[in-house]
């Protein structure tokens, strides 16, 4: 058994089963050909533009996807958490470059192998290609609902909606403690330093959140406190 196998066998059982059905179909040469990988935080190792030549497979650690195209600015724009595979996108669209710039958050571990490899298998494996089809359509659909929506709120509700959906993200046993910058808020909700400061004071001061410098945590009930803040401008939650 080789260490790609082993180290699938030793994820969750969640991420455990979805692996082991996207390559139920996978020949033996596919799993030997992938090598095991670690990366420290802060790794940039998809650089938008570059040859698109290899597909990584993040199994553990986080990845956010930077845009550079702005001069002088960077912006975050989705963060990925395991499992996903990077690459297959450019693959599938028959682009022959990478078209976003994926960096490490935080040390992680992938699953690493050459696109023309993993095409060998991938464009005739129905079930895998369907996976892929399927976790493109919700990410676009999310993505676009998403766009209608930032457009329509208001700088301070685009605060309430990152946090709203941190907590859904992070939140176990009824609480979320994160780490956010003013400047992961500037980027994350589209609105100037000076809204975010004067935002999060507010919400500390009617008690929807805790704060500690930029480390912020969110109990249940505080939660329920900014999805009331939220129900005062949407019709409409996606849980």
């Amino acid at each position: 058994m080789n260490e790609a196998v082993r180290l699938i066998q030793k994820l969750d059982r969640q991420h455990r089963i979805y692996l082991e059905t996207y390559f139920a179909g996978a020949p033996f040469w596919l799993m030997d050909a992938f090598q095991v990988i670690r990366m420290p935080k802060n790794r940039t190792f998809i650089a938008e533009g570059e040859r698109a030549e290899d597909i990584y497979i993040l199994l553990t650690g986080n990845v956010v996807a930077e845009e550079h195209r702005v001069k002088d600015m960077t912006y975050g724009f989705i963060r990925f958490h395991p499992v996903e595979v990077f690459g297959v996108m450019e693959l599938m669209l028959e682009m022959e470059e990478y078209r976003t710039t994926l960096v490490t958050t935080e040390e992680s571990v992938f699953l690493k192998t050459t696109r023309n490899m993993f095409g060998k298998w991938f464009e005739h494996d129905f079930c895998a290609y369907r996976m892929e089809c399927r976790k493109m359509g919700r990410y676009l659909l999310k993505q676009a609902r998403k766009e209608r929506l930032y457009v329509l709120l208001q700088g301070v509700e685009r605060i309430y909606l990152v946090l709203y959906k941190m907590y859904q993200t992070y939140a176990r046993n009824g609480q979320c403690v994160l780490y956010m910058s003013r400047k992961d808020f500037t980027e994350t909700a589209g609105v100037s330093e000076r809204t975010v400061t004067r935002t999060l004071k507010s919400l500390e001061e009617k008690g929807c959140i805790d704060r500690e410098g930029w480390r912020i945590r969110i109990g249940e009930k505080q939660y329920g406190m900014i999805r009331e803040l939220l129900e005062d401008k949407m019709y409409e939650f996606e849980e």
